[in-house]
């Protein structure tokens, strides 16, 4: 049994705020958010809009929480599409484990969840991008858990029609179909998470592409030039010690091959013996590598058995995941066994000769925009955050890899190497990223947005405190610089006209940093030079808030976990002498 326990007040307070922001569709300008942007210019000329907010509304169409990755496509002459991920989950995050010793009581602070599973919205635009129309391609009712990036596969990487793959970042296990959680590891109504959903953008039909591996997806990048759909993603591993996360590379002959799931994984092996894993390569270390995408077992690529239901490590004869270093159930305290665990013991154990290359926890992955550079991969690697002095073993910022794969052969990689290295400072240093998150390549460089995590956090008052950042790298000139800055000044607001207090349980503003820059994307062809997406998610500014009290943990009779509706918005940068205005995704 279930309740909700959501103060009037509070509702008839989140409604006033959705009516105030309601658009009114027959208007030429299109709706624009009431909320200031959270995301301020900081590089030359450089401007910022907000566009839409989570709570606001267009028509029917309400903008939900935690945007994340963005893909954009024209709709004609004077209209554009934007999908936008958005990152929820009705599994709380966090959640104290139900295992001896007794666990702290489940409080508005350690155990929160969304209230709505994984979404992903398309919005129409407008020139000047504002909102004519919203609606969602893929709704709560799915089922699918915490969408991160997105990327829209066209023709130039083989695709006959455009097909937008979004992935769920996470590794919990939950029921196919109706309340997702909390459900037992390994049984036969519930999956584990971690799929790639691939969305036809012409028929609106989605499918879980289970083939493209069962793990941690942040994203997945249709690379360009083959002539046929090969698409990277990466493992965004959530334990990180000892460093876990690999690179694969679903390959297949179309898209409806990969819409139907007949492409085959392969995993990405180092050639280079004693050159396998992230920490070998010591903090500024310029070796480059080569090696090779590997096959990986069907069965354990797909992580499901001929019934459809999710594969067991003891399907494969193979041990259950270790007590430590492992990710744990966060309602039994127990290592998740099942299919990530399977694609990870395969990849440490059973491979030819060396084992699966560890990253720490491979985020985004962008090629270069360059003209004939789309074989050259930009991969973004969160890293460790690991405060203290930089040293050999050590994760301090993170990195950005650079792959380049044979222009011929796209399971040959000719050379992997640190292009941007955080790691040769600690954690904190102005000029160094701080655990970067996702990317955007352009032909002048990169922009990659900040995840900072509890170590990168400031008090407003630490010497050289500042929000997450969004950063760019520039090719010609290797110079590393802010581009712009999320702005977190809405914290704690108390009611601006049309924006949303903040119904937090704490009065205190979160941390400098609490805040996150998350997808970007190139948004110049439809809006003009210079003109990029961002989202924003704001995690310690909830515009809505209920508790749920129910009888799956105790002390029952008590709430077990706080539903929040967290502040977000999509932002207009504009980046002087940044972007193009022809990509060759058209």
């Amino acid at each position: 049994m279930k309740r909700l326990l959501l103060a009037a007040a509070v509702l008839a307070a989140s409604l006033v705020a959705a009516a105030a922001a309601t658009a009114d569709n027959d208007k030429k300008d299109g709706f624009k958010t009431a909320a200031p942007a959270m995301l301020i210019g900081v590089a030359p000329g450089s401007t910022t809009e907000a566009i839409i907010s989570t709570g606001d509304m267009v028509g029917g169409y309400r903008f939900e929480s935690i945007p994340d990755g963005i893909a954009l496509q024209r709709h004609d002459n004077n209209r554009v599409e934007a999908y936008v991920n958005h990152e929820t989950s009705l599994v709380p995050f966090p959640f104290p484990a139900q295992t001896p010793p007794p666990p702290a009581s489940p409080t508005e602070a350690n155990a929160q969840n969304d209230f709505e599973n994984a979404q992903v919205s398309l919005l129409t635009l407008n020139g000047t991008a504002g909102v004519l129309d919203g609606r969602l391609v893929v709704t709560s009712a799915e089922n699918y858990q915490r969408f991160c990036s997105s990327f829209l596969a066209t023709k130039a990487a083989g695709f006959n029609r455009p097909i937008l793959l979004t992935n769920e970042e996470g590794i919990d296990w939950v029921k196919r179909s109706g309340k997702p959680w909390p459900t037992t590891i390994g049984a036969a109504d519930s999956r584990q998470i971690g799929v790639v959903v691939a969305v036809d953008a012409r028929t609106g039909k989605s499918n879980p592409i289970w083939g493209m591996g069962r793990h941690n997806h942040e994203n997945s990048l249709a690379v360009p030039g083959y002539g046929h759909p090969v698409v990277l993603s990466g493992d965004d591993s959530f334990v990180n010690n000892p460093a876990q996360s690999q690179v694969y590379s679903y390959i297949a002959d179309s898209a409806n091959d990969v819409m139907n799931d007949r492409g085959e994984l392969y995993a990405f092996v180092s050639d280079v013996p004693g050159k396998d894993d992230y920490f070998d390569f010591a903090p500024g270390d310029s070796t480059s590598i080569h090696g090779h995408f590997e096959l990986v077992p069907k069965d354990i690529a797909t992580g499901r058995r001929p019934d459809g239901t999710d594969l067991m490590s003891g399907d494969k004869s193979y041990p259950p995941p270790p007590l430590a270093g492992w990710q744990r159930d966060a309602a039994t305290g127990v290592p998740i066994d099942g299919p990530q665990w399977v694609l990870e013991h395969w990849g440490d154990e059973h491979t030819e000769d060396e084992p699966a290359f560890q990253f720490v926890r491979i985020e985004d992955m962008a090629y270069d925009r360059r003209p004939g550079m789309q074989n050259v991969v930009y991969l973004v690697d969160s890293g460790r955050g690991t405060a203290g002095a930089s040293e050999p073993g050590r994760s301090t910022n993170g990195r950005v890899w650079k792959m380049v794969l044979d222009e011929n052969d796209p399971k040959k990689v000719l050379s992997l190497s640190i292009f941007i290295e955080g790691d040769d400072q600690p954690v904190k240093t102005p000029t160094e990223i701080h655990q970067p998150d996702n990317i955007e390549s352009t032909p002048q460089g990169l922009l990659i947005t900040e995840d900072p995590g509890s170590s990168q956090q400031f008090q407003p008052t630490d010497a050289n405190a500042t929000t997450a950042r969004l950063m760019r790298h520039t090719f010609a000139t290797g110079v590393l610089d802010v581009a712009a800055r999320v702005d977190q000044s809405l914290d704690e607001n108390t009611g601006s006209p049309g924006v949303p207090s903040d119904k937090d349980a704490t009065p205190v503003p979160g941390l400098l940093g609490a805040w996150e820059s998350s997808g970007v994307i190139d948004a110049s062809p439809y809006f003009g030079l210079g003109a990029f997406l961002v989202t924003v998610q704001a995690s310690t500014y909830w515009i809505e808030k209920a508790l749920t009290t129910n009888d799956d943990f105790p002390p029952f009779g008590m709430p077990d976990y706080t539903h929040k509706r967290n502040a977000g918005q999509l932002v207009l940068l504009r980046l002087p002498g940044w972007g193009s205005t022809s990509t060759v995704d058209d």
